[in-house]
């Protein structure tokens, strides 16, 4: 198993939620909307694309890397039939089995020098015990046209969306932004599920998450949003390959049919076995929202207050975990990495669906159920213990921080909206007690400003 550093309390192979063309079995990785593609509501004037590159001019980022020479082929197969075997490009482990942040860097393909830099630059300020989750991989693409970002057992690999790495207008010139083809996914349900990141009760998501307007970021801005999704893609990768199946391996086999040999070691089938999900109903309206099922029209009667009952009862970290045994040990395992590693909550809620998907207001947004700190919810947490354990082993580090390190789940307040329900209390309490000073209006203004943006940046409607 992954070793686990002392921290500081501080279905089968192939899965269809897939963007991939050929019959890729792709997994989508996170569940946030694609950040802000289409947002147009802070600047009048649209920054234009430029040196759009799709994926047949990716390039290996190290031209030294002593994979060189089979990297790109490895990285663009889209059938089983095109895949390299791992004798051509084995996993990360197999060929270094304490993988180093040397040896990640050597695995990585890009259509542009700035994506490999800054993925190198959050890499090296990644957390240690991350960096071993890396050797569940053959290589890591960052190009200009790939959304979402996903996982494939094909190549055993990941592809990075390049919307979570940009700091530059010049940078975010180079990205599509065509919008992720589950947009329109469930959008004849009645209510809309929404998650954010949080320390300290503040949003740790970027300023700005919008391709087509002139704001820019900085390295210190993105850390949070990028780490999450990293957690997210590499559950996926350990999910098919844990440590213990490692020395099995068929290195004579593509990625694919050496992972499917080795199934019995898979975990998330493992989760739904020792500790599954139960409703019925959250599963069906996950296959709508997610999937691209068609909602029947008893699933379009359902309220957020309705949807919410049943997560309340139910052991899902996010709605996505409905959406696949994948997903769900994903979402669980990424959830449960980023209060460990940086103290970041998860706040979720079922809300209401605003009358115009593109044009709202956050008093739209009445939420029918919610929770802060969802990881401490009492069917939620073993869910998670036992993901991080299957992945970094049992330890009394890991035993301190469930019973001590993962804080209270709070409810939310139905009724109220839910920019309402995650202001901070000096917020709140300066509202409450009348005082109307400039001071006040403005940091009222600045919030709601901040409340949109991550709305935007947020809706897990698309999973993404």
């Amino acid at each position: 198993m992954v070793k686990l550093a002392v921290v500081s309390i501080v279905c089968a192979v192939v899965l269809s939620a897939c963007g991939g063309s050929g019959g890729d079995s792709s997994i989508t990785g996170t569940d946030d909307a694609p950040p802000g593609t289409q947002d147009l509501s802070n600047s009048d004037a649209v920054l234009p694309r430029a040196q759009l590159r799709d994926l047949n001019q990716l390039y290996v980022y190290r031209a030294d890397s002593p994979f060189a020479s089979v990297l790109k082929q490895c990285a663009l197969a889209e059938q089983a039939s095109e895949a390299c075997t791992l004798q051509s490009l084995p996993f990360i482990t197999q060929s270094s089995p304490e993988s180093t942040r040397e040896d990640i860097m050597n695995r990585l393909l890009v259509t542009h020098s700035w994506m490999g830099e800054r993925f190198e630059a959050l890499l090296n300020d990644a957390p240690s015990i991350m960096v071993p989750l890396f050797g569940s991989l053959t290589s890591i693409s960052i190009g200009s046209t790939i959304r979402p970002s996903n996982y494939s057992t094909i190549r055993g690999a990941i592809r990075i969306d390049p919307s979570y790495l940009w700091l530059t207008n010049s940078e975010k010139a180079n990205i599509s932004i065509q919008q992720d083809f589950r947009t329109d996914f469930g959008k004849e349900l009645q209510f809309r599920s929404y998650g954010s990141l949080r320390l300290d009760g503040q949003s740790v998501l970027p300023p700005t998450s919008s391709l087509v307007s002139y704001k820019e970021r900085t390295l210190d801005d993105i850390k949070m949003s990028v780490y999450r999704l990293w957690y997210h893609e590499l559950a996926h990768a350990v999910d098919f390959l844990p440590d213990a199946s490692v020395s099995t391996l068929d290195n004579t086999l593509t990625p694919i049919e050496a992972l499917h040999k080795n199934r019995l070691f898979y975990q998330s089938p493992k989760l739904y076995t020792d500790l599954p999900l139960y409703s019925n109903v959250l599963y069906g309206l996950g296959q709508v929202n997610y999937l691209g099922d068609v909602a029947t029209d008893r699933q379009k009667s359902y309220t957020a207050a309705d949807v919410g009952a049943e997560m309340n009862n139910d052991g899902a970290m996010k709605f996505y975990g409905y959406s696949t045994i994948r997903e769900d040990f994903a979402t669980l395992f990424a959830t449960a990495m980023m209060k460990l590693s940086f103290d970041v909550d998860y706040y979720m809620a079922y809300t209401s669906k605003r009358t115009d998907p593109d044009q709202f207001n956050c008093e739209e947004l009445i939420v029918g159920w919610g929770v802060k700190n969802r990881l401490a919810d009492p069917l939620v947490s073993p869910r998670s213990k036992w993901v991080l354990e299957q992945v970094y082993g049992s330890s009394a580090s890991l035993d301190q921080f469930f019973a001590n390190g993962v804080g209270q789940s709070i409810p939310m307040t139905p009724g109220l909206d839910w920019c309402t329900n995650l202001q901070n209390e000096q917020l709140a309490a300066s509202n409450l007690s009348g005082r109307s000073t400039m001071s006040d209006s403005q940091a009222w203004l600045l919030e709601e400003q901040k409340m949109r943006q991550e709305i935007a940046h947020e809706r897990l409607n698309i999973a993404h």
